[in-house]
């Protein structure tokens, strides 16, 4: 079956059918299909191709929108109980012997900021 791909207009500029659109740019989406190699069987510009490529997903992305997935989130009683009281920075150091914790008042909190910068100098 051959569909009557193209028609010339009065300017002499070619004008493609959907349809021959909508099977060269299924061509290209084949796995390891070539774009360019699919454009030279065709004798089309692989840059007309790509053209239509793009425009077939954007037309795609337009007509399907995001689907929403749920993600489950556990029940607040499932979650590990604090280790800290709340009112503290708690840093820790690996070391190769050991690490160094350091528990600072959190209403002190820009200083131990500034110690942190010192100490990472």
């Amino acid at each position: 079956m051959t569909l009557p791909s193209v028609s010339e207009a009065p300017n002499k500029r070619r004008r493609y059918t959907a349809e021959f659109k909508a099977r060269i740019v299924a061509d290209c989406q084949q796995p390891n299909a070539s774009v360019a190699r699919i454009a030279l069987k065709h004798n089309l510009n692989a840059n007309l191709v790509h053209k239509w490529i793009h425009a077939a997903r954007q037309q795609h992305s337009e007509l399907a929108p995001p689907a929403f997935l749920p993600i489950p989130l556990p029940a607040p009683s499932a979650l590990p109980p604090s280790t800290g009281t709340g009112d503290s920075i708690r840093i820790e150091i690996p070391r190769a012997n050991g690490s160094v914790v350091v528990n600072w008042p959190l209403a002190d909190g820009d200083r131990c900021l500034r110690w942190l910068q010192d100490l990472l100098r």
